[in-house]
C-alpha cells in the first residue's frame, strides 16, 4: 500500500475493528469461548491510545452484541480512529459460533468483516478474519484462552496468521487480573496486562488494559472499557 499521511491511523483502526469480535473478552484482546444466551445483550464502549515513534493515535469504538439462537451471538461495531486532525471510520460486522460447549474445556468459532474508510470518504471493505477460540479451565483460580486464525489486509493486500493465549485469575470479589500475548507471522508479539471490575454483577463492567509491543521503539497500547450487559 502506497504511503500516505492518514496510513497510521487507517492500520490502527483495521486492528480496532478486527478486535471488536474479542470485545466480549475485554480487556483482553484473545477471545474467550463464551456465547450470549438468546435474547441477550451487551453495549460495549471502548477508548484507545496506541502510541509509537511515528505518533499517537487515539480510538473511540461502540459495539452491539446481543445472542440469537443456535449457539450463536452476532456483533456489530462502529469505530474511529485519530492522528492529529486525520481521523478513520470503521464498522464491524462479527459473530460467534459455539462449537464444542464444555464445562473443563470448550471451542467456538469467531469471524469479523471490516470496513472503513477515511473522513470524508465512503467506507470499503478493508479487512476479514477467521479464529478458532478455545478456553481450557486450569484448576479453581485461573482459565486459558487460546486463539488461532487468519486475518486478511484487503488495504495492504495481505494475509497473516494470527495467534493469542492468555491466562485470567478468578480474581478477589469483584476484581480479577489477566495477561497475554498476542501476534501474528507478520510482526513482533505484544504483551498485554489488563483489570476487570465488576461494578454491578451481570450488568456494569469496567476495564483498563496496558501493552507493548516486543520490538525497539515499543509501541505502548492503552485502552478503557465500559460494557452493559442487559
Amino acid at each position: 500500500m502506497p504511503r500516505c499521511p492518514v496510513q497510521p491511523a487507517l492500520a490502527a483502526l483495521i486492528g480496532i475493528g478486527l478486535a471488536a469480535t474479542a470485545q466480549a473478552a475485554r480487556p483482553l484482546a484473545t477471545d474467550d469461548t463464551g456465547v450470549l444466551d438468546k435474547g441477550r445483550c451487551e453495549a460495549e464502549a471502548v477508548l484507545s491510545r496506541d502510541k509509537a515513534e511515528g505518533g499517537t493515535v487515539r480510538g473511540q469504538g461502540l459495539q452491539w452484541g446481543c445472542g440469537v439462537g443456535g449457539r450463536t451471538q452476532l456483533a456489530l461495531a462502529v469505530d474511529q480512529a485519530r492522528q492529529d486532525s486525520l481521523r478513520s471510520r470503521g464498522t464491524t460486522a462479527s459473530g460467534k459460533f459455539a462449537w464444542l460447549p464444555g464445562d473443563d474445556g470448550s471451542w467456538s468459532i469467531s469471524g469479523a468483516v471490516l470496513w472503513l474508510g477515511a473522513s470524508g470518504e465512503r467506507q470499503r471493505h478493508a479487512a476479514t478474519a477467521l479464529n478458532l477460540l478455545h478456553t481450557h479451565t486450569l484448576g479453581p483460580q485461573f482459565v486459558l484462552h487460546a486463539n488461532l486464525g487468519h486475518a486478511n489486509d484487503a488495504i495492504a493486500r495481505r494475509g497473516s496468521t494470527t495467534w493469542g493465549v492468555a491466562i485470567e485469575h478468578a480474581g478477589w470479589g469483584p476484581w480479577a487480573l489477566m495477561g497475554e500475548l498476542t501476534g501474528d507471522d507478520l510482526t513482533a508479539p505484544l504483551w498485554n496486562a489488563g483489570l476487570r471490575w465488576t461494578a454491578v454483577p451481570d450488568r456494569w463492567v469496567l476495564d483498563i488494559a496496558y501493552g507493548q509491543q516486543m520490538v525497539g521503539g515499543r509501541p505502548r497500547a492503552l485502552s478503557l472499557g465500559l460494557k452493559l450487559s442487559f
